[in-house]
Parts: C-alpha cells; structure tokens; sequence
C-alpha cells in the first residue's frame, strides 16, 4: 500500500513579480480555529463601524479593514523567495512593511481562497 503524502504549505508562483514564489499556509483545524480568534472582535467592531454614519466610523472601519488584511498575512504567509526588500530577502513582517503591494494583494487572494473565505469575508 503507498503512503499518501499531505504538504501543509502550497507554493505559487507569483503573477504580478516574475521570478518570485511565496509559501502559503493550507487550512486545517487548528490553523481555522486560530484565525479565527485572532479575527473574531476586529470583524465584529468592523460591521458595526460600516453600519454608521459618520465619516469618523467609515475611516474607523477602513482601518480595521487594513489590519485584517495584515493579520491574513501574517497568519497565512509561509516565506517568500526570490525577493529581497531594501537589500534583505523577503518575509512577511518585511513585506507588509515596505513591500511591494501588487504582491501583498496577491499573496493575499491567495490566502484568503485557501481559508475558503465567502465573497462578503474577501471584502474585509
């Protein structure tokens, strides 16, 4: 009988960076239950900011919005290759700091369709 051999990471081959490949974490049971305490209160004080009014809670909920964004990439990326930020090779504390974008917004699709996040989730 062969042994099945299961990889907890996936490696893609970046679109918008030539040459650059990023390591993401694939979902198991722990890892959901994780994010999903680390998401849990920002996603709730999230809707209930958009639900306002003022222009002070819409920015309050776009900041928040932003930090869900960097809590996926820290929770999902795994590294990166092929990449050195301001002469260091890239990690995720590096990228989210002074990285490219184009790259952090794809790493983070690519993060999110892992987790198997709804469309409503993906927005935030």
């Amino acid at each position: 009988m062969k042994e099945m051999r299961y990889e907890s990471v996936r490696t893609v081959e970046s679109a918008v960076m030539p040459g650059v490949r990023f390591r993401i974490r694939k979902m198991s049971l722990e890892r959901r239950v994780e994010l999903t305490r680390r998401l849990g209160e920002l996603l709730k004080r999230i809707e209930y900011l958009e639900a306002g009014r003022e222009p002070g809670e819409r920015i309050a909920a776009a900041e928040a919005a932003s930090e869900v964004e960097r809590i996926h990439l820290e929770w999902g990326l795994e590294g990166i290759e092929g990449l050195e930020i301001d002469g260091k090779p890239a990690t995720a504390e590096t990228l989210i700091a002074a990285g490219p974008e184009a790259l952090s917004r794809e790493i983070l699709q690519a993060i999110r369709a892992e987790c198997g996040l709804s469309e409503a989730e993906r927005k935030n």
